[in-house]
């Protein structure tokens, strides 16, 4: 068993380094910025520090360098978590003297292995041990002689899918987080852009093997995307084009055709759904690996969400679902609250953009009756229903509640009882 700094002042990533950490039988130490990490790095000696980059006042990369710099403290492994998958952030995390790099969002499998790769086992020094998550460690307090920094979820593997790097178009943070767990499990690496005019840099690079764009984002839509590209490329190898859209309407599908789009995928979008249009364009290296982590958590039972739609989504993996609950819960009171604010006072366009936003990552968690009332404040908006508008208002805040109480069950006691397996 380690003792681990967490230096993290993200109450909801805080939550789940705790959980998938203690999940494996090791001791937690907490601080939510990198004076008082620092602290208690040389007062509590921790085998093992998760340095999250993005501190408020001092940052990871400069407190990761004083840790270095200090006989006290230099022998301890620090691993990088950044939410930024970039290979500049990765060398900037190496030349602070990182021995790791995780990217957020946190899943257990790289967790544990860096923890194993970086904490060897006294009577196992210089064996080719593979101990298992929950087993007795004691580390080595002699410096390491090398510097490993883990893979991410966004870089490219060499071998991965023959090097076929997907763009993801997507302002929406959830539904990005969503993308690239699927994308993961079926064995493609992916990078993100957050608006059409980003995504059009991104695909100007020429790197990427196919695009995945949203239709509604700032700066181009995914219709002026697809557009821009096809004029662009004209004389080049044609990249696929996959739209995706909350609004499965038969008109969507022909205006995405008629930019320039080869296929058209509605939200939620399951694994099986991606799965098979992948296959279709990009067939030679297409084949999904799948989950084979964990047990499932939907024989959990709650009142309005149904986790059996999130697995499929993102599989089976516990400890991953709980990741993607944390997020949803940390995001809902926000974006639902000013759903509700705009419903209340009759704010018909701005309610319409309001429950787009809100209603796709509502369904992919399996919260269906909020999907549901999405729905319909988005069409009442539109015909700028003022009076509907309102009605709906004080449904959405119960719905919320209840969400919510569901929510707060699943995540609260995730550290007391076990996963389902």
């Amino acid at each position: 068993m380690a003792r681990v700094l967490i230096i993290e002042d993200n109450p909801a990533n805080m939550k789940l380094s705790c959980l998938l950490l203690r999940h494996a039988s090791h001791d937690v130490l907490c601080a939510v910025d990198a004076e008082s990490g620092l602290t208690l790095a040389r007062t509590e000696q921790p085998d093992l520090i998760l340095m999250d980059m993005q501190l408020p006042g001092m940052d990871g990369l400069a407190a990761t360098a004083l840790l270095k710099k200090d006989p006290l403290t230099a022998a301890i492994p620090v691993i990088a978590l950044t939410a930024l998958a970039m290979k500049a952030d990765q060398d900037r995390c190496q030349q602070a003297g990182c021995d790791g790099y995780i990217a957020k969002p946190l899943r257990y499998q790289e967790l544990y292995a860096a923890i194993n790769d970086l904490l060897v086992p006294a009577d196992a020094a210089g064996a080719d041990a593979t101990p298992s998550p929950a087993a007795s460690w004691a580390y080595s307090a002699a410096p390491k002689t090398r510097t490993k920094i883990a893979p991410t979820a966004t870089q490219p593997d060499p071998d991965l899918r023959n090097q076929q790097l997907i763009l993801v178009a997507e302002d929406n943070e959830v539904n990005q987080k969503l993308l690239l767990r699927q994308l993961a499990l079926l064995g493609f690496a992916a990078n993100v852009a957050s608006n059409g005019r980003a995504a059009l840099e991104h695909w100007q690079s020429g790197r990427y093997a196919l695009l995945l764009t949203d239709l509604q984002m700032p700066e181009l839509s995914g219709f002026t995307l697809a557009t821009a590209i096809r004029a662009q490329e004209q004389g080049k190898v044609r990249m696929p084009i996959i739209a995706l859209t909350a609004n499965a309407r038969s008109s969507e599908a022909e205006q995405c055709r008629l930019a320039g789009m080869d296929d058209c995928l509605s939200k939620p979008l399951q694994l099986a759904e991606l799965k098979a249009a992948l296959e279709v364009w990009l067939p030679v290296s297409a084949a999904a690996t799948g989950s084979r982590n964990g047990g499932a958590v939907s024989a959990w039972h709650a009142r309005e969400l149904d986790l059996s739609v999130l697995e499929a989504a993102v599989g089976r993996d516990p400890a991953v679902i709980l990741g993607f609950l944390i997020d949803f819960r940390s995001s809902l009171p926000t974006l639902a609250g000013e759903l509700i604010v705009a419903c209340a006072a009759g704010q018909a366009q701005l309610s319409n953009e309001l429950a787009h936003k809100l209603k796709s990552p509502a369904h992919t968690f399996g919260a269906g009756e909020l999907g549901a009332l999405c729905a319909r404040v988005e069409a009442a908006g539109r015909a700028e229903g003022t009076e509907l508008l309102q009605s709906l208002a004080p449904m959405l805040q119960r719905e919320l509640e209840n969400v919510t109480a569901d929510l707060d069950a699943f995540i609260a006691p995730a550290g007391q009882r076990p996963f389902h397996h």
